[in-house]
Order: structure tokens, then C-alpha cells, then sequence
């Protein structure tokens, strides 16, 4: 019976023709697999042992020009037959010829084709291996486990093998550099923190060397932040790494990226505003020639100053990054930033003029803040009652930002229970489902998601409320997902709601 070959078996095949192998001309008639796999079932029926053995070695002998044995269906029926030795030992021989007879990059391509058959790892990798203690002077056989470990993407076993070869050959780092950035690419941050604290340590006089040093300090800085718990020496070490580097390049434009990351350490994760201030000031002060990252700079250094409380020298920083940066997202957010400033602090016509002009941002989710906070004021102002309690709801906010969060939740509870019935209402549970979601409380904030989604499906945190929910409970109502689509054609998220229900 005809039998089709699979891309991967004729590709096996014309490898082998390649360097000289020829194939049977009875294999259009009966694949050689299957040829092979009927004579290895006759084989293994013999009772005597050595007759038994010297059949089998002449039968994969015989076959080994033409890759037989090298199919998925081939490979299983030995495997069955516990005859994975047999199979590894010759297909290592086929290895070695393709090595010498078409070189490295060949047998690579060879190795993808086993992996397209769907041949075990196991018994590759023991192949590879045999082949590496067979010739531990030859750096090819290396390169090959190397790209089938690859291949499978068992990246801590490339690692090990490439620091085994790089030791052995003294190769200067160039691959363990080119895997170290790879894997930086692919976020493997322990990975990354071993490869880059390899090659500082084993070059210490590499011209590479600080910029290993800035690498691995990233990848530090993530693996940290990645964290469930961390500790504050954790921090500390960081800090102190970014300080070593600016002493070994000095102070100018190409550390001044350090300062940001040390400041936010400071003020993100240590909560130590004065420090911050002072890194934050000295990056921008060295970051002159790059107006971006002193945008960014002062963006958060007016963030520091909105955390302390001091108003007006945030309003300061916001008001120069417009200016420095102008129509960038930056100088959007520093807008937005501004908006919400005066908000806070009761200022709602300047907080409503600013949000106004970004509701015609190209940044999306600017806009869509910049939106809701217009709608808050202007459904909320007007009345006295009503501004009274939108300035207790905005203090609230203003609270939250000042990290003060016990504080916040006691008032903000207290203006619940006030406002019942009233139009901040729906305002007030965003707020408190918002939280929630912050501190993991997780059917907390469900519940709160989908009330405001039952209860106020029409105002401005409908659609916001149950894509929520809709995420928190991995999409599982359709007919939510179906009710979305239908009611939120505009929404900023009805592309991904389209994409959770497979809606073209």
C-alpha cells in the first residue's frame, strides 16, 4: 500500500543524499520504514541472543543510509522494543558523518527535523551526549546539544553547555554575550543575572564589561520587582550597584537613566520621598541632552512632591514637561496629571478645563480618564450638597495618592454610607471595587464590579465595571461578553472582549 512521506521524513532523506547515502529504489513501493520496522519485528522474535544482536546491528547498518529508522512511526516501534541504544548508537554515527561530510549548520538543520518528526528529547540528548564524551576535544558536538536544548527550550541546559564550551575553549564571551542578550530579550531575569555576573567576573578587562554591568543591573532590578516578597537590603544592593557603575563611567549623559531607576527605588519601594527628590533633581540636571528622560524625569519628580503634599511644586514640574516635550504622551499625561491635581484639591473648573482639552487625545486611555473625570464634575457640580460631597470624594482620591490608604478607606466608607441613592453613588463603588482589586480582594471586587454593571449599566463606569468582572471571572459568561459588545460598541475594550469570545 502507497504511503505519503511527511516533509520532515523526505527532508531526513535528501540530507542523506547530500553526502553521498543512496536510497532504496523498492522505498516507492514500501516506505523503508515500514520495510524496517517489518524486518525489525521479524528480528526481535529470535530466541538465540547473539544471532538476535548481530541482525540488529546489521539491520540498522543496512538502513542507515536511507534514515529509516528516523521516522516518528520507526522510532516509537524501537522504543517499544527497548532498543533505544541501538537507535541512539547509530543515529550518532549519522550525526558524525553529517558533521564531516556537510558541516555544523547542516546538522542543525538535521536536528530540526527529527524535532519536526516528534523523535523523544531522551534519547537525542543521550545521542548528543555520546557523541560529545566520544570527541571532548571537538566544539561541534557541543553546538549541537547546545541548539537542540535550544530547540526544546530548556534554556538553563544551553546555559550550562555554553559556559562548559566557552571555559574549555576560552572563546572571550562573544556566544555567552549573544545568549545573555537573548535571554534578556526573552525576560529570564535569573537566567540573565547569572549569565552577565559570569562574564563580569571571567573578563574582567572585556571592553563589554560596563556594559554587562548595566545589563545585569536591569535584570536585577526585575527579578527584584518580580518578587512576591522582597526584602529592603534588596533595594539597598541595587542602589549601591547603580552607584558603583557611575563611578566607574562618571557622571554624565549615559548614566543619567541610573538616576531614574535609583529614584524610583526611593520613592516606589522605600518610601523615602527627600532621597528621591535629590536623585531625581541630579538625573535631570545630567540629562539635559536627552529631553525625553528629563521629561520623564520631572514628570515623577512632580509625583514626589504630589505624594508630600506640596501642591504647587508639582503643578511647576507638570506645567515644564508640557512645555519641554509638547503633543507627546508625556506632555499628555503631565496634563492629565495636572487635571487631576487641581481635582483633588477641589479646583474643579481648572481640573475640567484641562480634562476637556485631553478628551481629544490620541492616548486612548488618556482620553478615557480625562472623559470620566469630566463626566464626575459635571454631574456632581452645580448644587451645593453635591460639590460638598464631590470635594470629599475627590480629598479621598487625593488621599489614595499620598499612599495614606488607611485614612482613605475610613472616609471613603463613611461617604458611602452618605451617599446612598445619591448620583456619586456609582463613583464611590468604582472607587472602593478599584481597591479591592489592589489588595487582591479579589470576589470582593467582583461583587462590586458587576453591581454597578446591574445598577448603572448606562452611566460612565458601565463598560469599565464589566469588562472588570468580565476578566476577573476569565470571560466565562458569554452572554455578559455578548451583552457587552452589543451595549459598548465604542468602549476602549470591546476588541478584546471580541477576542475572548472568538468574534471576528
Amino acid at each position: 500500500m502507497w504511503k505519503t512521506f511527511s516533509k520532515s521524513y523526505l527532508f531526513l532523506v535528501f540530507l542523506l543524499i547530500g553526502y553521498g547515502l543512496p536510497i532504496q529504489a523498492n522505498a516507492f513501493i514500501k516506505s523503508p520504514d515500514s520495510l524496517f520496522v517489518d524486518r525489525l519485528h521479524q528480528i526481535v522474535k529470535i530466541k538465540k541472543e547473539k544471532k538476535r544482536t548481530k541482525q540488529l546491528d546489521e539491520l540498522f547498518i543496512k538502513n542507515i543510509n536511507n534514515g529509516s529508522f528516523l521516522t516518528f512511526y520507526s522510532f516509537n516501534e524501537v522504543i517499544k522494543e527497548n532498543l533505544a541504544p541501538l537507535w541512539i548508537k547509530y543515529c550518532g554515527q549519522i550525526v558524525d558523518k553529517l558533521i564531516n561530510a556537510q558541516g555544523l549548520e547542516v546538522t542543525k538543520d538535521w536536528l530540526i527535523g527529527l524535532k519536526d518528526q516528534g523523535i523523544a528529547n531522551r534519547e537525542v540528548e543521550q545521542m548528543l551526549v555520546s557523541l560529545i564524551q566520544a570527541t571532548p576535544e571537538q566544539a561541534n558536538p557541543v553546538e549541537l546539544i547546545i541548539h537542540w536544548y535550544a530547540l526544546n527550550q530548556q534554556w538553563e541546559k544551553v546555559w550550562m553547555q555554553r559556559k562548559a564550551l566557552d571555559i574549555r575553549f576560552k572563546s572571550g564571551g562573544k556566544e555567552v554575550n549573544d545568549f545573555g542578550i537573548a535571554s534578556f530579550q526573552r525576560q529570564q531575569w535569573p537566567l540573565v543575572n547569572q549569565i552577565f555576573d559570569y562574564l563580569i567576573k571571567t573578563y574582567p578587562r572585556s571592553s563589554q564589561r560596563i556594559n554587562w554591568k548595566q545589563l545585569l543591573l536591569a535584570s536585577q532590578e526585575q527579578s527584584i520587582q518580580n518578587k512576591m516578597v522582597i526584602e529592603k537590603t534588596e533595594f539597598s544592593n541595587l542602589i549601591q550597584s547603580y552607584r558603583e557603575l557611575r563611578k566607574d563611567r562618571g557622571n554624565n549623559a549615559g548614566t543619567a537613566e541610573t538616576y531614574l531607576s535609583e529614584a524610583r527605588i526611593f520613592m516606589y519601594q522605600l518610601n523615602q520621598l527627600d532621597s528621591a527628590e535629590k536623585v531625581y533633581q541630579k538625573g535631570i540636571e545630567l540629562s539635559e541632552f536627552n529631553i525625553n528622560l528629563q521629561a520623564q524625569m520631572k514628570l515623577e519628580l512632580g509625583d514626589v512632591y504630589l505624594y508630600a503634599g506640596r501642591k504647587y511644586d508639582a503643578l511647576i514640574q507638570y506645567a515644564q514637561v508640557e512645555k519641554l516635550v509638547k503633543d507627546s504622551p508625556i506632555a499628555y499625561e503631565a496634563k492629565l496629571k495636572t487635571g487631576k491635581l487641581y481635582y483633588y484639591t477641589g479646583d474643579f473648573e481648572l481640573a475640567k478645563a484641562n480634562f476637556d482639552v485631553l478628551k481629544q487625545s490620541t492616548q486612548k486611555e488618556i482620553a478615557n480618564d480625562a472623559l470620566h473625570l469630566s463626566w464626575v464634575i459635571e454631574d456632581n457640580t452645580g448644587i451645593d450638597t453635591l460639590e460638598t460631597a464631590l470635594k470629599s470624594f475627590a480629598t479621598i482620591q487625593w488621599l489614595y495618592e499620598q499612599k495614606k490608604v488607611q485614612d482613605a478607606d475610613l472616609a471613603l466608607d463613611q461617604l458611602f454610607k452618605s451617599q446612598k441613592g445619591q448620583s456619586l453613588e456609582d463613583d464611590i463603588l468604582y472607587l472602593m471595587a478599584q481597591k479591592a482589586l489592589e489588595k487582591k480582594q479579589i470576589e470582593q471586587a467582583k461583587v462590586l464590579f458587576k453591581d454597578i454593571y446591574d445598577r448603572f449599566d448606562q452611566d460612565i463606569y458601565g463598560d469599565d465595571a464589566l469588562y472588570q468582572y468580565l476578566q476577573l471571572t476569565d470571560y466565562k459568561d458569554k452572554d455578559l461578553g455578548l451583552q457587552f459588545v452589543t451595549k459598548y460598541p465604542s468602549s476602549i475594550y470591546l476588541q478584546e472582549i471580541r477576542r475572548s469570545l472568538t468574534i471576528p
